[in-house]
């Protein structure tokens, strides 16, 4: 199964949006990989949130999980 990073930026005055996308992200059981970036195999869940950071203001971006090495 293919995994997928979702990879954002919100501006610093959304405080309300980061602690909405946190929780989603939370619940649906992503992995957290750094600050702005989380892990999951959800695609169609990582495309909601990303519509709704860009919606809000922020931007954001899914890729494709390959390891090289």
């Amino acid at each position: 199964m293919p995994k997928y990073l979702l990879i954002y930026d919100i501006p610093r005055e959304k405080k309300g949006l980061r602690t909405k996308v946190f929780r989603i992200l939370t619940a649906m059981k992503a992995k957290m990989i750094q600050h702005s970036i989380w892990q999951s195999s959800d695609l169609k869940l990582l495309k909601e949130v990303a519509n709704l950071i860009k919606k809000e203001g922020g931007n954001a971006s899914i890729l494709e999980e390959k390891v090289v090495y």
